[in-house]
């Protein structure tokens, strides 16, 4: 089944063929793209306009690799290519986005949440791939963007349909929840991540619960309950007279989390009348998001015992808590739980009890804490990251390195008490790292993505790659 014919493009976006030769060597439209570097064959390009390029300026690249049409918003070049023509290729978009929730006959589920999103995306969608056709959002096309351009590759006849929504300013979640329209809303937490741009975290709270504007008749919508802000989300919720569903630890949850034990390689949890369920490699954050994943699967009046051991065999996505393992001679092992894609708050801290708890498990091992900046913060940095004071006190690394000017004041604090390291940009570490790497090692990645963590876990990796090379 053909993803977008010409026709259901055309009247998606009100657009014009001025040559009357669009698409004409190809019997239908594959994939959307706005990327001519990832472009596949059979792909539509849509010339999309950003701040900082114009993709008319790489039709012809497009086009080289296989494009089927093009998409534009000038008309000489719609005649050259014989592509369509429209007045906004990013209305366009929007607009195509939205013909294709609006034809899609499935179950929709919306997520949002100052952190774990992406995670319980990624669960949730491999969970659901036992009872159907799954779409799912990937990588961070969480805004209005990525969002049209996810439901623009949405095919009709699948089953299931997850889509992040993402924020940084009010509003934003209110035009993106129409757009969606899910039968299922998921908040997984609210904290004071990208506060500078709100008054207070009840702001926040506030501009999350509007997934619930957008849900469809009768929807569902999940709701963490060990949050602070639960009572307000559920008050927001019965608004709009949506079904709630709370997990969490309070007794008054739909699915009740006994307790969740850690262990060395992962998590194992008891919830609701199931014991020891085994996450083989997720840690206790993710466990969270299994149980998240779970209410989704149960309000969908699926049946949770069949996706269990799906969940329980899934590795954390790469730089949110991937552990990767560095064999040196002698049998002898470095540990570094990659968490570098992203940071706020929250996540910092439940990163930094994670690794406490790890540190105690590997006592004999040299524990190393490489910290970014949290970014977005406002006028509230500079004593959000005088709170993780206490907590690394606590930890006690053998090693600890900051990046960034915020968490300078970290280094500042503790340099005469821990062995303390100090970078201003990541290029500066990414020169020094490997004189940090030795044999019997823990090591934490965490910042926000901003400063640039990430670029450290290919150097991981190449010295991975060049121990098992030489063994």
């Amino acid at each position: 089944m053909p993803l977008w014919t010409k026709q259901d493009l055309i009247t998606a976006c009100k657009a014009s063929d001025p040559t009357s030769n669009f698409l004409n060597k190809f019997e239908n439209i594959q994939g959307i793209s706005i990327d001519d570097r990832t472009i596949k064959k059979g792909d539509l390009f849509i010339a999309f306009v950003g701040d900082k390029f114009d993709g008319h300026n790489f039709i012809e690249s497009a086009l080289s690799k296989g494009a089927c049409g093009v998409l534009v918003s000038n008309i000489r070049l719609a005649k050259k290519y014989n592509g369509l023509f429209v007045n906004d290729t990013k209305k366009a978009l929007i607009q195509i986005g939205k013909f294709a929730r609006d034809r899609f006959n499935g179950k929709t589920v919306g997520i949002t949440g100052s952190s774990g999103k992406t995670s319980t995306n990624y669960l949730l969608s491999n969970a659901l791939k036992k009872f159907g056709k799954t779409h799912h959002t990937h990588g961070n096309n969480n805004n209005i963007i990525g969002l049209s351009l996810t439901l623009s590759r949405l095919p009709s006849n699948y089953d299931f349909c997850i889509l992040e929504l993402g924020m940084n300013n009010a509003g934003e979640i209110r035009k993106l929840t129409k757009i969606a329209k899910p039968h299922v809303a998921v908040i997984t937490n609210v904290s004071n991540s990208h506060i500078q741009n709100f008054k207070n975290e009840k702001e926040i709270a506030r501009a999350k619960s509007e997934i619930f504007l957008g849900l469809e008749k009768n929807g569902i919508a999940i709701i963490n309950s060990d949050n602070i802000w639960k009572d307000f989300l559920i008050n927001e919720a019965k608004k709009i007279n949506a079904k709630i569903h709370l997990y969490g630890r309070s007794k008054d949850s739909n699915t009740r989390i006994i307790k969740i034990i850690e262990e060395k390689e992962g998590s194992i949890i008891f919830y609701d009348k199931l014991e020891n369920w085994h996450l083989k490699h997720l840690n206790f954050v993710q466990a969270e998001n299994a149980i998240a994943t779970i209410s989704v699967i149960k309000e969908l009046k699926l049946q949770p015992e069949k996706v269990t051991k799906v969940i329980s065999n899934l590795r954390p996505l790469s730089g949110r808590g991937e552990k990767l393992t560095i064999n040196f001679k002698k049998n002898k092992k470095t540990f570094i739980i990659d968490d570098s894609y992203n940071a706020n708050p929250a996540s910092m801290k439940a990163a930094l009890f994670n690794f406490t708890k790890l540190k105690l498990k590997l006592h004999s091992f040299e524990s190393v804490v490489i910290i970014g900046d949290m970014l977005e913060l406002g006028k509230e940095s500079t004593q959000i990251h005088l709170e993780l004071i206490p907590i690394i006190q606590k930890l006690n690394p053998n090693i600890l390195i900051t990046i960034g000017s915020y968490s300078k004041i970290i280094y500042d604090q503790l340099k005469l008490t821990l062995n303390c390291h100090s970078y201003t940009k990541i290029d500066q570490l990414i020169k020094d790292i490997r004189c940090f790497i030795k044999p019997n090692q823990i090591i934490l990645l965490k910042g926000s993505n901003g400063i640039g963590l990430w670029k450290l876990v290919p150097i991981f990796k190449n010295i991975i790659q060049e121990n098992a090379n030489a063994s």
